[in-house]
């Protein structure tokens, strides 16, 4: 029950994020998925919060910003093989980009790099030919296979266990046979079937063309940092992250205002049902209006 729990602390984590950036649909999905781990833990305060937003589809990441749909150019269009005004809207360049992602049987080969290559190097390769192989973009048969291929390939490769565990068994079928083996194993071990959905290239995909920081601890952002003024703690992709955006210059001063504002609007959020409930108990504690203050926006 103790793995349950800790499954079920990390969702209620995820939806608290998504809550904060106004993603009511991502935050009901880790709800609920929190309450199939762990039917003793208390969500009252998290489905209230949900009730009171605006359902969006396409609202926020659940870093708090949307993603640029100018830089992916992915839309909610047709998948692929579809056809438009009577013809096939893919050339024999998506078609053999397709067939030579797929037939590739090395997660090195298929995102054209090699072994040696450094993580910032498995961005840059898994970002041009993501965009390149997305079934919104490349109409061909066969490109929701061979997308989610590059974002398996991506997702081992960037994470330092599962790219030395990847590198000791060196074929994608017998690394992928491993995984869904411990898949099954955590399930059985769980009684659940969280694990089902563990894999999901859109979101990979998402994620990675959201912005610089997370509020939340997870595969795509893995590196700690605090925001100077009143020490927000948030998480970035990469390790290069204070070269990129070094203390003092402007463009990291604008991305900590944004965690700060993520942060207040998450603590606002809850501020407010806390302040409801009080109108019944003037007894209640209100720990979060408590730490709104701090910012002096209560």
């Amino acid at each position: 029950m103790d793995g349950n729990k800790d499954e079920a602390l990390k969702c209620i984590g995820i939806a608290k994020e998504a809550i904060a950036s106004g993603n009511k649909d991502r935050a009901l999905k880790f709800i609920r998925i929190a309450q199939r781990l762990n039917s003793a833990l208390s969500l009252d305060d998290l489905i209230a919060v949900c009730e009171k937003m605006d359902s969006s589809a396409s609202g926020p990441s659940e870093n708090g910003s949307h993603v640029d749909k100018s830089e992916t150019g992915v839309s909610s269009g047709p998948k692929s093989g579809e056809v438009s005004n009577g013809e096939r809207n893919y050339t024999e360049e998506h078609v053999k980009l397709i067939k030579q992602v797929t037939k590739n049987m090395d997660y090195y080969a298929v995102l054209g790099v090699e072994k040696t290559c450094s993580v910032e190097e498995i961005r840059k390769a898994y970002r041009k030919l993501s965009l390149k192989v997305h079934p919104d973009k490349n109409k061909a048969p066969g490109a929701e296979e061979a997308f989610k291929k590059v974002c398996k390939a991506f997702k081992c490769l960037s994470e330092e266990d599962s790219r030395r565990q990847y590198d000791q068994t060196g074929l994608v079928d017998d690394f992928e046979y491993n995984e869904q083996h411990n898949v099954r194993r955590r399930r059985r071990r769980t009684n659940n079937d969280f694990f089902d959905d563990e894999f999901d290239p859109d979101e990979i995909f998402r994620a990675f063309f959201e912005p610089e920081y997370s509020l939340q601890r997870n595969y795509s952002y893995q590196f700690p940092r605090v925001t100077e003024k009143y020490g927000v703690e948030f998480f970035v992709k990469s390790p290069d992250f204070d070269r990129s955006y070094p203390l003092g210059s402007a463009a990291r001063e604008n991305i900590e205002e944004n965690v700060i504002q993520d942060y207040k609007n998450l603590l606002g959020r809850y501020c407010h049902i806390e302040l409801q409930r009080r109108q019944w108990s003037r007894n209640l504690p209100t720990p979060h209006c408590e730490k709104l203050q701090s910012f002096g926006a209560a």
